[in-house]
Parts: structure tokens; C-alpha cells; sequence
């Protein structure tokens, strides 16, 4: 710089190795967490970086009352819900007007006697 005093360009020499060492220092530290990420080890704190603040410490949660267990399904339950079930697979199977036949019965008889057409009315396809 032709023209300036030298104090000046001393400050701005000095200011331009300022940028570069702390330009240096981010990607050195950049780096170093793209490795630690893909290597799984934990990052460190660099000097001048926080702590972390930690939550102020809560009162313990009051103690959560026993679980009560389910009570096992009764005999009659479970084959309500086995004759539900192929109920349901009967009628999937089945077109549209078969399946307002069948319904239709299980209205009125019961499910059972549905179950019956249902798989009477599949046979004949």
C-alpha cells in the first residue's frame, strides 16, 4: 500500500491474521464435529464456548399408583369375539346383495344362522 502510513498497515495486517487464525479455528472445529458425528464419539467444548445451563433441579414426581391389570377375557368373550371374527371374514367375502341377505339374517336370527348362509352363499360361487 503505496500511500499509507505504517501504523495503518500494520493494523491491517494484523486484523487480516486475526480473520485467517479465527476462520482456521471454525473449520478445525467443523471438522472435528463432521468426524465425531460420523464416528459416534461426542463432540468437546472448545475453549470460550458455554457451559451448558442445566434446569434448576424439580421436585420428584409423586409416586405413580400400581398399575392394575387387565382381567383376563372370560371363556364366553372370547368366543363372542372368535364368531365376530369370522362374522366379518364371511362378509368381506361376499358381493353386495349377499351380504345385505346375510346381515340381514344376522339381525334377525343371530350370527350364527348368518354364518351359515354366508358360507352356503360362497360355496355356490
Amino acid at each position: 500500500m503505496p500511500n499509507t502510513d505504517s501504523r495503518i498497515t500494520a493494523l491491517i495486517e494484523d486484523f487480516a491474521k486475526q480473520i485467517i487464525a479465527a476462520t482456521e479455528t471454525a473449520a478445525v472445529a467443523r471438522v472435528q464435529a463432521v468426524l465425531a458425528a460420523a464416528f459416534g464419539t461426542p463432540a468437546r467444548r472448545g475453549p470460550g464456548r458455554p457451559k451448558k445451563a442445566h434446569a434448576p433441579a424439580a421436585a420428584p414426581a409423586p409416586a405413580k399408583p400400581a398399575k392394575r391389570r387387565k382381567p383376563k377375557a372370560t371363556p364366553a368373550l372370547r368366543r363372542a369375539r372368535k364368531l365376530q371374527g369370522q362374522y366379518l371374514g364371511a362378509l368381506r367375502a361376499l358381493n353386495q346383495a349377499d351380504r345385505a341377505k346375510v346381515k340381514a339374517l344376522a339381525k334377525a336370527k343371530g350370527v350364527p344362522e348368518a354364518l351359515k348362509l354366508a358360507a352356503s352363499l360362497k360355496a355356490k360361487k
